[in-house]
């Protein structure tokens, strides 16, 4: 069983993807902006976390760099969700995620993330 942290301000996001990941029989923990859902993540260190990319406070790039600089949760695999990704600017390079999923989401693409989780 894994913890999965979903990180979104879109309520009925949240709420699809917490019962997908509990429907698998994984732990969902959630988050409505990326301050809530950091430190939310350094208090219970999530086996995932899905995180919208456009976010009020911290988005989800912003979220990304956070983790990726602490030792703790440097390794946690992070997907992130956004209707648009942008184009990668050369001169402040984004963080690279371990996978993108574009809104509006296929249930099954997510059903399928979870269910590599829970092999590994």
């Amino acid at each position: 069983m894994a913890t999965v942290l979903v990180i979104d301000d879109e309520a009925p996001i949240v709420e699809l993807l917490v019962d997908i990941i509990e429907e698998k029989g994984h732990t969902a923990l959630h988050a409505s902006n990326g301050m809530e859902g950091l430190a939310l993540a350094r208090r219970m260190l999530p086996d995932l976390i899905i995180s919208d990319v456009m976010m009020p406070l911290l988005d989800g790039y912003a979220l990304l760099r956070a983790l990726r600089s602490e030792p703790e949760l440097a390794h946690t695999t992070v997907v992130l969700v956004s209707a648009a990704f942008p184009r990668v600017n050369r001169a402040q390079p984004q963080p690279v995620a371990d996978g993108y999923l574009r809104k509006p989401f296929d249930i099954t693409a997510v059903e399928q993330l979870i269910e590599h989780l829970s092999a590994n």
